[in-house]
């Protein structure tokens, strides 16, 4: 029986593109919060939920032991990083579905907020493995970590600056509306 050597070229296309993706869709949503709001906030929760959350999904679930070669780590049972990737294939389907329907800046705003809120509780695992866990004793898997958190950090204050955008069009906050 043949066994092919696992490499992190796929997990590494598909970080690359999800990352190009991700700053493509920052710029075109925050040039659109000049000409529209209401579609701005439709871009941001199709592309940085969207996009961004099914891509997410094929790298942690479909490619998952090439993600853990790129990550640096392995498990025996990927059954957790499985469920990692389900969760952003049902962000991403609800930020693709919630955007294309148009089912309105509140929606979008939730959706961008739930999201975020998802992302930042894994921006804690992130620092923890950057600063404080002792499980990354090779420097380079630590300082993939420290990029992690810089690369997450910044995706999700990305995240719920478009949800607060979101919501505050949708009228939602007193005394407050874009």
């Amino acid at each position: 029986m043949r066994t092919e050597k696992v490499t992190a070229r796929e997990a590494g296309a598909l970080f690359g593109a999800t990352m190009a993706i991700a700053m493509m869709g920052i710029f075109v949503a925050i040039f659109m919060l000049f000409v529209d709001v209401s579609i701005a906030v439709r871009i941001a929760a199709a592309i940085l939920v969207g996009i961004v959350g099914i891509l997410s999904f094929f790298r942690h679930s479909v490619w998952y032991k090439s993600d853990q070669v790129r990550k640096g780590w392995y498990q025996e049972h990927p059954e957790y990083q499985l469920e990692v990737g389900y969760a952003n294939l049902a962000f991403g389907i609800w930020g693709v579905i919630v955007a294309g329907l148009d089912f309105g800046a509140l929606a979008c705003g939730v959706v961008l907020g739930i999201y975020g809120t998802y992302l930042l509780c894994t921006l804690f695992l992130h620092a923890y493995e950057a600063f404080g866990g002792e499980a990354l004793h090779r420097p380079e898997h630590r300082q993939r970590a420290r990029h992690s958190v810089i690369s997450t950090g910044t995706f999700v204050i990305v995240l719920l600056a478009f949800a607060i955008i979101a919501i505050a069009h949708a009228g939602v906050i007193p005394f407050f509306k874009l």
